[in-house]
C-alpha cells in the first residue's frame, strides 16, 4: 500500500469518474512504464546504428560503454 498526496479538485474530478482510483493509477503507471521501455529500446537500437559506423576498434569500446 501507497500513500500519494494530490490536490483535492484533481480526486474529486477522478472520483466523479472511476469506480475505483487505485485501478486507475495502476493502469497508468503500467501504461507509463511501458513506454518508458519502449523509449529504452529505441535509444539503444539508435546507438547500435551509430555504431554501424565506427571503426572495429570504435566498435568495441562503444560496446562495451553500452553495456557498463
Amino acid at each position: 500500500k501507497v500513500s500519494i498526496s494530490l490536490p483535492e479538485e484533481l480526486v474529486r474530478y477522478v472520483d466523479d469518474r472511476v469506480e475505483n482510483r487505485s485501478r486507475l493509477i495502476e493502469g497508468l503507471l503500467q501504461a507509463w512504464r511501458k513506454q518508458q521501455e519502449k523509449q529504452a529500446m529505441v535509444e539503444a537500437c539508435l546507438l547500435l546504428d551509430e555504431l554501424d559506423g565506427l571503426n572495429d576498434e570504435d566498435r568495441a569500446w562503444q560496446q562495451a560503454a553500452i553495456i557498463d
